[in-house]
């Protein structure tokens, strides 16, 4: 079954709605974004909140190793997603679960992008104003899928309630991720992070 990635976590309610609709990742935004928060802000957001087996997700675009450590030791994460220009080198030195980020867009190749060491490797849709997603759609039949490890295979860009089932039957993620999609007026809304999950899972 597809796993499922809320991003974009910034209250206990956030995290409360997706922990209890089945969300399998929470994502934290420590990079520049409008989502972006603090490690104070997550440590008294986790010692809030029961998480039942839901992992931590740490979002960055090119940390330094001192701004990851001087983070972790505030908030165990399980999971830190890269979204910069970090090299396999960088990666590699982690000794940390990671989900590397890239654009459907990247000048890589899809074997290049999957030689990565991580335990995901994230497709997401261009880049605008930030580094990360732009949040819309992009064209599926774009992916190199001879080159793709379907086991690693992480998918973002413009997923909601209405289009997430269809992105799983299609490209087969073994993750899928979304922030914008499962939000009302740039909050998170927990209709749509219920149906999301339940779209993505297809337990409707």
């Amino acid at each position: 079954m597809t796993k499922v990635k809320i991003c974009g976590m910034k209250t206990i309610e956030d995290v409360n709605n997706a922990v209890k609709y089945g969300a399998d990742f929470i994502g934290f935004v420590f990079a520049p974004s409008k989502r972006q928060v603090t490690a104070e802000t997550v440590k008294e957001i986790l010692g809030s909140v029961s998480l039942y087996g839901t992992k931590t997700v740490g979002v960055f675009v090119n940390p330094s190793k001192a701004e990851l450590a001087e983070i972790l030791k505030t908030v165990p994460l399980d999971y830190i997603q890269l979204h910069g220009d970090e090299t396999k080198a960088f990666t590699e030195r982690l000794n940390h679960k990671v989900i590397k980020a890239f654009p459907s867009n990247s000048e890589l190749s899809y074997e290049e992008k999957f030689s990565y060491p991580a335990d995901f490797i994230l497709i997401d849709s261009p880049r605008e104003k930030y580094y990360g997603g732009s949040g819309r759609v992009f064209d599926w039949a774009e992916i190199d899928f001879d080159a793709v490890d379907q086991s690693r295979f992480a998918l973002a860009g413009g997923l909601n309630e209405n289009n997430v089932r269809g992105a799983v039957v299609k490209a087969c993620p073994a993750l899928v991720d979304t922030s914008s999609g499962v939000e009302t007026d740039g909050v998170k809304d927990p209709v749509k992070i219920k149906r999301f999950i339940e779209e993505a899972k297809g337990e409707i």
